[in-house]
C-alpha cells in the first residue's frame, strides 16, 4: 500500500507544480520573488554555424534593476533566444525575456563554416530572493520552436556571487521622467571620447535625445522615458578601423569591418559594455561612438552603436533603436550585408515588420484596408498605405514589408505605422 501511495504521489507531483506554476504566473507579484537589484550572469557563447554552447564565466550582484516590476512574464515572443526564471522548489516561471546577440550574426557567415568561435553575452535579470532555476532557449531555424541550450541553478546568498563595481564613470541623467519601474531607461555609453571630450559626448547624447524625443512614437510617450549619460573615459579618440590598419584604444574596444561589412560598426566586449552600463538603472544598452565615419548596428536587447560625429547619426542612432528596443527588421534588401538565408520562409518571423505570410494574422493583417491586395502592388498610389509589399530581410521575394518606406528601410523616412505601434508596446512594456 505505502509503495502504491508513494508511485501516486510521484505521479500527481508533476502536475500539481506544472498547475502551480501557471497559477502563479498569472498572479505574481515582484516583491514577492525580487529585490531591486539585478543579477548579471556573463558566460561565453560559443560554437560554429550548426552547434552552439555555453559556458559560465560568472555570476554578478549588480545595484540597480531598472526594468518593469509588473510584467515579469514578457509577452511579446521577440528575439532568438528567450531566458526563463523558475523558482527552484515550486517550479513557478517568475521571469522571462527575449534577446539576440552578435554570436548568432556571426553564425551566418562563411567564417562560422569552417572555425569554432565564442563571444562574451550577459543574461540580467531581478536579484533573486530565493534560489531559482534559469534556462535559456535557442531558437530553432528549421521550425521556430525553442531549445534549451544551457540550465543553472543559483542561491542568491552564494558568497561566490560578485558584488563590487570593476568600472567608474561619471553618470549624468539628460532626461528624468519617472522611477525606473515605470519608465524606459536609456543609457548612453561614451565610447572613443578622451577626458577633454568628455563634454563633447554628452552634447551628442543631449543633440540625439533632443531629436528622439520628436520622433513619432516616442513624442508622443516622453514622459515615459529617462534618458541616462555614462562618460566612459578612453584612452585614444575614435575607433578601430582594421580595413585601414587603424587601431585604437578605447574603453569598449568597438570597430568596424564586423564580418566583412566596412559600416558594421560593433564591440563584442560585451562584458565591459555591460560593467558601464550597470552604473545607472538600464533597459537599452545606447553606445556613441567618437567617429565621423559612417555607420552603426543594433542587436534586440543586447545594444546598438552609432557614429555620433556623423552627418546622420540621428537618422542611423533611430533606425539601430529599431533593432535593439523593438526587433524590428531591415526592410532593405539590396545591400552589401544582404544574406539569403537569415530567414526560413517556411515559417512566421518574429519581427514585427516582416511577413512570410506563413501566418499573417499575427502580424498587422487587422491594420490593412478591406480592399488592399495582397501582396501589394508597389505604386505611386500606394504611397502612404499599409500594405504588404514583396522585398525585406534582406531578400526581394519571399519576404514582405508594411510600407513602402519606412526608417527601418531607408534613411530620411520615418517609421511606419506598423513599426511606431510595435515601439509603443515596447515602451509601454517598461512604463506601466
Amino acid at each position: 500500500m505505502k509503495g502504491i501511495m508513494k508511485l501516486f504521489i510521484k505521479l500527481l507531483l508533476p502536475i500539481v507544480l506544472t498547475n502551480l506554476a501557471i497559477i502563479s504566473s498569472a498572479q505574481l507579484k515582484y516583491d514577492v520573488w525580487f529585490t531591486n537589484n539585478s543579477l548579471r550572469i556573463d558566460y561565453y557563447h560559443s560554437g560554429t554555424d550548426k552547434t552552439e554552447s555555453i559556458m559560465l564565466k560568472e555570476i554578478r550582484k549588480e545595484e540597480f534593476w531598472g526594468g518593469t516590476k509588473t510584467k515579469l512574464i514578457d509577452p511579446f515572443n521577440y528575439g532568438s533566444y528567450r531566458v526563463n526564471v523558475y523558482d527552484s522548489v515550486s517550479n513557478t516561471l517568475i521571469f522571462t525575456y527575449g534577446f539576440c546577440s552578435l554570436f548568432e550574426e556571426w553564425q551566418f557567415t562563411d567564417e562560422a563554416k569552417i572555425l569554432q568561435k565564442g563571444f562574451p553575452e550577459s543574461l540580467i535579470i531581478p536579484y533573486p530572493k530565493k534560489n531559482i532555476k534559469i534556462e535559456l532557449m535557442s531558437r530553432q531555424f528549421e521550425d521556430n520552436k525553442f531549445k534549451k541550450i544551457f540550465e543553472l541553478y543559483i542561491n542568491p546568498f552564494d558568497v561566490n556571487i560578485k558584488n563590487e563595481k570593476t568600472v567608474s564613470a561619471e553618470v549624468k541623467k539628460i532626461q528624468y521622467s519617472n522611477t525606473s519601474d515605470k519608465a524606459l531607461d536609456l543609457v548612453f555609453i561614451a565610447e572613443g571620447y578622451t577626458l577633454n571630450e568628455k563634454q563633447s559626448f554628452y552634447d551628442d547624447v543631449t543633440k540625439i535625445s533632443n531629436y528622439l524625443l520628436n520622433l513619432a512614437p516616442f513624442n508622443k510617450l516622453k514622459n515615459k522615458i529617462n534618458i541616462w549619460a555614462v562618460a566612459a573615459i578612453s584612452a585614444e579618440s575614435g575607433t578601430d578601423k582594421p580595413h585601414k590598419g587603424i587601431w585604437k584604444s578605447t574603453a569598449l574596444n568597438s570597430n568596424f569591418n564586423t564580418f566583412g561589412s566596412e559600416r558594421y560598426l560593433t564591440s563584442s566586449d560585451y562584458h565591459t559594455i555591460r560593467n558601464y552600463a550597470a552604473l545607472a538603472p538600464c533597459d537599452q544598452v545606447c553606445i556613441l561612438v567618437n567617429t565621423e565615419t559612417y555607420g552603426g548596428g543594433g542587436i534586440y536587447n543586447f545594444w546598438n552603436i552609432s557614429s555620433a560625429k556623423n552627418d546622420y547619426i540621428n537618422e542611423v542612432f533611430s533606425h539601430e533603436l529599431g533593432h535593439s528596443l523593438g526587433a524590428l527588421g531591415d526592410e532593405y534588401y539590396t545591400d552589401e550585408v544582404a544574406t539569403e538565408d537569415i530567414y526560413n520562409k517556411n515559417t512566421e518571423p518574429y519581427q514585427q515588420n516582416l511577413t512570410t505570410l506563413v501566418n499573417f494574422d499575427s502580424k498587422w493583417k487587422n491594420m490593412l484596408g478591406n480592399d488592399t491586395p495582397i501582396p501589394t502592388p508597389v505604386s505611386d498610389e500606394n504611397i502612404g498605405k499599409i500594405g504588404v509589399y514583396e522585398g525585406g530581410g534582406y531578400q526581394a521575394k519571399g519576404i514582405y514589408r508594411p510600407y513602402m518606406n519606412c526608417k527601418m528601410k531607408s534613411l530620411g523616412y520615418d517609421f511606419c505605422p506598423v513599426c511606431q505601434k510595435t515601439l509603443e508596446n515596447v515602451i509601454y512594456y517598461y512604463s506601466e
